[in-house]
């Protein structure tokens, strides 16, 4: 038999089974204090039977197993007992059941039943692991000293609390380092003469540092989430987690929250593959075709045809850099200005050549604005010349350029282009070996009529890629090789000796008038691109009095500027064709006329032979009659 408290007896139910680890609880420190301070009252109260033996644990009246020394130890109720040489000491059981072997100082003998739950007796040496007795009148001050709410309230010296909370976890008092491993309660007891310590054993304040119960806690058990102060190492009183010894976990993200994130992820990922792929299919046609355009004129091709436009404009005027007003020519400049001269044979043809042009700037050079020749007839009669002068009075370190064409002399083609206006034509997109005998002049076509930047039409060999606009400027190609600048459907209309229009915004020079301003931007006239008061590269065309064509380019002009270049040069009517240096060339040829060398009017950025490669833009070809 075995007697519990006030000498019940209880049937021996034989040793008794460690406990099942149970789940964990949420901790609540407020409860949990408050049952522990309930329990130090019960125990302080000094209940009826209470006596100095007893208190010594040497009477039988009250049951030690609970509040005692040893409930299986070396002895039942402590001192000398009828039980403890006989039921459980070395007579009946000797060293065997009782005695030394399973509950001597194995599972229960040093555990927290072996000297006490809570300390060592109800009213002995120490009630808690500090030694600080409750039953003698101090309040007991370790007791929450691992509190992660606030540390030790009853301790003024902090420096006392973190060194015995050292020395009792830190120092290794409970053997090894987990009380949990695979027995719960083997390594929670120390062996030999510590046995019978009471801080030998973790209290309920030091394992309620970071767990939710003596036996689990808080985190993933007895793993990462151990407190530092049960575990003895890491963060705690002594780390920089602070006074609480708790690791900061990470935080638990909701499963919801996480598909969230993966679809937002992945969507944000399909849009980029989407774009990117549409990017890269519809760009490398343009970035792979024929031609000597560049990689930027590509790319700005490509932004203009895919709804860019807006873009590549914003980014034209953006980049914009003004040029440099006044100064001198260089002296490769003035060699331009200089070039032979045409011995004219007869009185009537000097009638038919071009009036030297009135310079625009201030101040005499020689040389400036004087038609110089290029090509010339069989009878030595010039039939192409050009001009170089400075293009304004602000301007005068550059030189704008004319070319003078004796239309009676020449004959004229359209070419469409394999993207501008794009389609199959007869007319080819480059000139080859076989098709440059004869050949004297090309040049560049108008803005882009796809989408519709020229805001005009383009007609040929009888099909319209792009509907014709009245009152619009206008090249009109005829069947007789010949060519006529003026407004479609004013100065020119649709008949069956039109085999071409090409539109491209509005008159420059109409009926020897200026139209545009000195400070005229960008507008429905004039086309929505980089602004027209910008000083950049320009090209026109025009038609004098006589039915002679002029061409006008240079690297620095704005609309106005062309226009008056054009006035200048003896135009009747006259308007503006492509712009910035990717676009606007001007290439004579010389030479063997079977295989004429071409030569570029001025450094603008394409190449001499554009046009003997395919050209994504349409072009004009002028040939000898």
């Amino acid at each position: 038999m075995a007697y519990g408290p006030h000498g019940t007896e209880f049937p021996d139910e034989g040793p008794r089974q460690p406990r099942a680890a149970r789940r964990p609880q949420p901790y609540d420190p407020f409860q949990t204090r408050a049952r522990d301070e309930a329990a130090d009252q019960q125990r302080q109260a000094p209940g009826p039977f209470w006596g100095p033996n007893d208190q010594n644990g040497q009477g039988r009246a009250y049951d030690r197993e609970r509040y005692g020394g040893d409930q299986y130890g070396s002895d039942q109720y402590g001192g000398a007992d009828q039980y403890r040489a006989a039921q459980y000491g070395t007579a009946q059981q000797g060293n065997d059941q009782y005695g030394d072997d399973q509950y001597g100082s194995d599972q229960y003998g040093s555990d927290q039943y072996g000297a006490d739950q809570y300390g060592q007796g109800r009213r002995g040496g120490d009630q808690y692991r500090d030694g600080r007795q409750v039953g003698g009148g101090r309040q007991e001050r370790g007791r929450y000293a691992a509190d992660p709410y606030g540390g030790d309230p009853y301790e003024a010296d902090a420096a006392r609390t973190q060194r015995l909370e050292r020395a009792d976890y830190a120092g290794g008092r409970y053997g090894q380092p987990d009380p949990y491993n695979a027995d719960p309660y083997a390594d929670t007891y120390a062996t030999g003469p510590d046995a019978r310590d009471p801080r030998s054993r973790p209290g309920r304040a030091a394992l309620r540092a970071g767990a939710t119960s003596l036996l689990e806690e808080d985190g993933d058990g007895y793993g990462a989430g151990t407190s530092a102060r049960v575990r003895g190492d890491g963060d705690g009183p002594d780390g920089p987690d602070g006074p609480t010894g708790r690791r900061k976990g990470k935080k638990v993200v909701p499963p919801h929250i996480l598909r969230r994130r993966k679809i937002i992820r992945r969507s944000i990922l399909g849009v980029f593959l989407i774009l990117f792929g549409y990017v890269g299919v519809t760009l490398y046609p343009y970035l792979s075709a024929p031609g000597t355009d560049r990689f930027s004129a590509r790319v700005a091709e490509w932004g203009r045809d895919h709804g860019l436009g807006w873009a590549v404009t914003w980014l034209e005027n953006t980049t914009y850099k003004a040029p440099a007003t006044g100064g001198t020519l260089n002296s490769g400049q003035l060699s331009q200005l200089q070039g032979p001269t045409a011995n004219v044979p007869t009185a009537k043809a000097a009638d038919d050549l071009p009036t030297n042009i009135t310079p625009l700037a201030a101040g005499t050079i020689d040389g400036e604005g004087v038609w110089h020749p290029i090509t010339m007839n069989a009878s030595g009669v010039p039939i192409v010349e050009k001009a170089a002068l400075r293009p304004d009075a602000q301007h005068t370190s550059d030189l704008a350029y004319a070319v003078w064409m004796n239309q009676s002399a020449l004959k004229f083609t359209l070419h469409p282009g394999y993207q501008q206006p794009g389609g199959t034509w007869q007319a080819p997109d480059s000139i080859g070996t076989a098709a440059r005998s004869g050949l004297v002049a090309t040049w560049n076509g108008g803005f882009k009529v796809k989408p519709d930047d020229a805001l005009g039409g383009f007609y040929a060999e009888g099909k319209t890629a792009v509907p014709l606009v009245n009152n619009k400027a206008a090249e009109v190609f005829y069947k007789d090789g010949t060519i006529k600048i003026g407004l479609w459907g004013r100065d020119e209309t649709m008949t069956p000796e039109v085999v071409g229009v090409r539109e491209n915004l509005s008159l420059l020079v109409d009926k020897s008038q200026v139209t545009v301003g000195p400070g005229d931007g960008s507008s429905a006239q004039w086309g929505f691109t980089i602004k027209n008061s910008y000083y950049i590269a320009r090209s026109g065309v025009g038609m004098t009095a006589k039915g002679d064509i002029v061409y006008v380019s240079g690297g620095q002009m704005s609309v106005y500027t062309l226009a008056k270049l054009l006035q200048a040069a003896g135009c009747v009517y006259a308007m503006e064709l492509d712009i910035n240096p990717d676009w606007v060339s001007f290439m004579y040829y010389n030479g063997d006329m079977t295989n004429p060398t071409p030569n570029k009017l001025w450094g603008f950025t394409q190449p001499a032979n554009r046009y003997f490669e395919p050209s994504d833009r349409d072009f004009v070809s002028v040939y000898l009659r």
